[in-house]
């Protein structure tokens, strides 16, 4: 198992901005959808790259340098990135927001690890969850802002880059969800692979080379496009201050330190056929549905056999106790005003549904689960009026069920990680490193194929194994 000092640190990177970018401050306030996740830990990602025979002195003497340069001017498109999350004590010392001032910049690690097998880290099998957190940085909150006063002020992003000698590398992302949605900050990272690609395939040096990514559009910050006409923004902002008392004898406030679980993380890819297969199923048992698609079928077949795993791993579950589900859906176009697709910050509803243990894990199981699923995302987003309607209910409600029998899903196969080629080609392994604290399972493309969905999942071992059979039995069957 991993330790803390697993890797040894070789360098400590602040980069900024090029001193050159138009802008020299900017400050963006929280909207109602940024305010959903305003406690909620970091989001972690991992991107494993295999360079054979890749020394530590090209590594520091090449690659870092060509790394930052292009990390710098990709940060002139996305100046929030290089900024902090200001959240002050209490509603009367004003609100919320996201502040970048010249100067301010992005925590970069430049580490090595030689204790971690490369190729153990980037396998589909059960790997143990604690081997990866050396490779991830902190976001780590100060309780002052810049200007002295008291607020909660955290960066919205760290970034750490680790040597794996002769095998390769890995890129290590944390970044606050306030921030941004998975668009927001997938934008970010294909921004800076696609510069980054040009100056190892090109050798470009010069200060302008951003201007070579014409097929990118900046990002729009422009807040007041969303209209909060519900005032969610202030019910969050009360909610979370109540969640907050709430839970603050039965738990840790610094939701940034990396738990020590005993939890596996294995990966599982599902094909282009079997989707397809699964597909079929559901309208043979469903004719009538009004929503089906390859992410319906995919959650349902993963939702019910974790539902169903948990007996043969040892759990006893009652038929009659509830199951629930939950994932979020992209809403920029269905707003009013649509948000143009380069809206950079979270503009998400979410949809929810559950069942009872009994009929998930029976015959109907699958297609029970794939009509409700897809029911709850069409209900949700049938009209303007729908995505928020219930929105009030979102923070309070979880507090009141057993969050063991919740399946949520983080990150979307539309963007796809396997396609950020920084010079050194496809990665060869993405993992969704928070997945672990937040009970998620993950959502991705493949690396082998664009049609393959892979799906990535933080279990007890007992569970992952009893997992694996029926995840596994159920496709083959088909």
């Amino acid at each position: 198992m991993a330790t803390p000092d697993a890797v040894t640190v070789l360098k400590h990177s602040l980069v900024s901005p090029p001193s050159s970018a138009a802008a020299t401050a900017m400050s963006l306030p929280l909207t109602f959808p940024d305010k959903l996740w305003l406690h909620l830990p970091p989001v972690e990602r991992l991107v494993l790259y295999e360079v054979p025979q890749l020394s530590r002195a090209h590594f520091i003497e090449h690659i870092i340098p060509k790394l930052e340069h292009s990390l710098s001017l990709t940060l002139q498109h996305f100046l929030p990135l290089a900024g902090n999350l200001i959240v002050p004590s209490n509603s009367n010392s004003g609100t919320p927001e996201i502040r970048y001032k010249n100067g301010s910049s992005v925590a970069l690690i430049i580490a090595e690890c030689t204790t971690t097998d490369f190729n153990y880290l980037t396998a589909n099998h059960a790997r143990n969850c604690c081997d990866f957190h050396p490779l991830i940085p902190e976001l780590k909150p100060s309780n002052e802002d810049d200007s002295g006063s008291t607020a909660r002020t955290t960066p919205v992003l760290a970034l750490q880059v680790t040597l794996f000698p002769d095998c390769g590398m890995s890129i290590g992302i944390s970044n606050h969800h306030t921030v941004r949605d998975a668009g927001s900050i997938f934008g970010f990272m294909k921004t800076w692979a696609a510069l980054s690609f040009k100056f190892f395939e090109d050798n470009i040096v010069r200060d302008d080379a951003a201007a070579t990514l014409v097929s990118y559009s900046p990002p729009c910050y422009d807040r007041t496009m969303i209209k909060d006409t519900k005032g969610l923004g202030s019910i969050f902002w009360d909610q979370w201050v109540l969640l907050i008392k709430l839970f603050q004898n039965e738990s840790s406030t610094d939701t940034t330190a990396k738990p020590m679980t005993k939890k596996v993380r294995r990966s599982f890819v599902i094909s282009r056929n079997n989707i397809e297969k699964r597909k079929s199923l559901a309208l043979q048992k469903r004719p009538q549905l009004v929503h089906l698609s390859s992410f319906t079928v995919i959650c349902a077949h993963v939702w019910t056999c974790l539902v169903k795993c948990r007996g043969p791993s040892g759990e006893y579950v009652d038929d009659e106790e509830v199951e629930y589900f939950c994932c979020s859906a992209d809403c920029r176009r269905r707003m009013d005003p649509p948000l143009p697709s380069n809206y950079f910050g979270n503009c998400q509803t979410l949809v929810r549904t559950n069942e009872k243990n009994g009929k998930l894990i029976g015959e109907e199981g699958f297609p029970i689960a794939v009509e409700l699923i897809g029911e709850g995302i069409h209900q949700r987003l049938k009209n303007n009026d729908s995505l928020f309607d219930d929105a009030d209910k979102w923070l309070l409600e979880p507090a009141g069920i057993n969050m063991d029998r919740l399946v949520s899903v983080a990150c979307s196969p539309r963007y796809n990680y396997y396609n950020l080629d920084f010079g050194w080609e496809k990665p060869k392994k993405f993992e969704f490193i928070s997945i672990e604290t937040s009970g998620a399972i993950s959502l991705s493309g493949s690396r082998e194929s664009d049609g393959d969905i892979e799906v990535g999942l933080s279990l007890s071992k007992p569970r992952m194994d009893a997992f694996t059979v029926i995840f596994n039995d159920r496709l083959n069957s088909l």
